[in-house]
């Protein structure tokens, strides 16, 4: 009886885990965008103008990126930014810009070898990694949303 009871409490305790963790990594996916617009200090990209004050409608080039977080962080607020990768092959240049909010979406293009073929308004909160990992073919669950905000073949 005592074994019965014990087994009881370490299937519940197994599965609050399992259910917390799956909350956790649904609302921390989501939330990434909300973070930022609550004033989170995720933002470290250079934002500031002449002037010194800071202007997060300026578009901030990223260079040639091997660490994404500088694209990574203004992607997250839908802030202007403009990021270049090479392909895995070494001969593909790929391009990808956020223009910024537009009719209350995130606008964003990616070109491979100087051609555009993508250009997407993502509704408020699905621009995020996952998305962007899905743009590469990389299976997320999410090409439903791609297609729904992207347009193709310029």
């Amino acid at each position: 009886m005592e074994n019965k009871k014990t087994l009881y409490i370490v299937v519940a305790i197994l599965i609050l885990a399992v259910i917390g963790m799956g909350l956790f990594l649904v609302l921390n996916n989501r939330g990434a965008q909300e973070e930022v617009e609550t004033g989170s200090p995720t933002d470290t990209s250079p934002t500031t103008a002449d002037d010194g004050s800071s202007n997060k409608e300026e578009m901030v080039d990223c260079g040639i990126s091997d660490n994404p977080s500088c694209f990574i962080n203004r992607m997250n607020a839908c802030l202007p930014v403009t990021v270049r990768m090479v392909g895995s092959d070494g001969s593909t240049n790929i391009k990808l810009t956020i223009l910024g909010i537009e009719d209350n979406k995130c606008h964003f293009q990616r070109e491979i070898n100087g051609v555009k073929d993508l250009d997407c308004l993502f509704p408020k909160g699905t621009l995020n990694t996952n998305t962007l990992d899905q743009m590469f073919g990389n299976e997320r669950g999410l090409q439903s949303v791609v297609d729904a905000a992207c347009t193709s073949g310029w």
